[in-house]
């Protein structure tokens, strides 16, 4: 399921996978496994530790809106760093020691680079999705970003 969902997201804004001999890996691997760990990992997490562990067992003052936006953006940092890393580890690790060419190189290398991207708007986009779920967990941040659905 998760399998089918984190492909089909992915490659609606990249295509598929360059180099082409690729393509299993990235629709067997490296998809769910950076999809699931955007989603739960880095999405709730950060949501978790904005809501939860900042504005509820803290009680610090990082509650405006302008410090959401930060968690936002460390967010997906955090997916990049995330993507990046899944991806290079996977697919060197499906090469068995073998080397890519210099056009495949290429290919993936600008590939990857989509793929970073792509990750980082789906990180803050479930960020900010679990943002609503968790922030009524808050003592202070409840109506940080937008004062809904108070």
């Amino acid at each position: 399921m998760f399998q089918k969902l984190f492909t089909t997201l992915y490659q609606a804004l990249l295509g598929t996978a360059e180099p082409s001999s690729l393509i299993p890996v990235y629709q067997k691997s490296i998809f769910p496994g950076v999809g699931l760990g955007t989603l739960f990992g880095v999405a709730l997490g950060a949501a978790l530790l904005f809501y939860v562990i900042f504005n509820r067992v803290l009680t610090t003052s990082f509650y405006k809106t302008s410090h959401w936006f930060i968690m936002l953006l460390l967010t997906a940092v955090g997916s990049a760093i995330l993507a990046y890393s899944q991806a290079r580890s996977v697919v060197y690790a499906s090469l068995d020691g073998e080397t890519l060419g210099a056009v495949e190189k290429s290919a993936y290398d600008r590939y990857v680079l989509g793929f970073l991207v792509v990750n980082a708007l789906y990180g803050a986009l479930f960020f900010v999705l679990w943002s609503f779920v968790v922030k009524p967990l808050s003592v202070s941040a409840r109506t940080t970003p937008v004062r809904w659905p108070n």
